[in-house]
């Protein structure tokens, strides 16, 4: 296995053990904070890369699917869930996160931040 594959492998378990280790009752409001973690697995590879320019197709389309479903106070719990989350993730490329939404063409009211006020979101 190449090193860039071995690296994106890495990724996608680390984020897979963040979420076993995640409490068994994860709730934010009316959000399953497991829930919402589950549709960034496929994007673990760009998220946690210094060499990855974009993020995959499929990390696009589960995210797209996630935007979707996320109306109302919903979009706030989604909001939350992430908030609490990325503190947590350690080699997590801050740069690659915030820049995710506008890579896979997902239009927020507010901008992407790690102080990113829930309330408007």
């Amino acid at each position: 296995m190449s090193a860039p594959g071995k690296a994106a492998w890495a990724a996608v378990v680390a984020v897979v053990l963040l979420m076993a280790l995640t409490p068994a009752v994860a709730m934010t409001g009316n959000v399953d904070c497991r829930k919402v973690q589950q549709y960034f697995v496929p994007c673990a590879g760009y998220l946690f890369s210094s060499s990855a320019a974009n993020p995959t197709a499929t990390c696009c389309t589960s995210l797209q699917r996630l935007n979707a479903q996320s109306k109302g106070s919903v979009r706030q719990g989604v909001c939350e869930c992430l908030k609490r989350n990325v503190a947590s993730l350690s080699g997590l490329n801050q740069n690659h996160a915030i820049s995710l939404s506008a890579k896979c063409g997902i239009s927020l009211k507010t901008a992407v931040s790690f102080n990113t006020d829930c309330r408007r979101a």
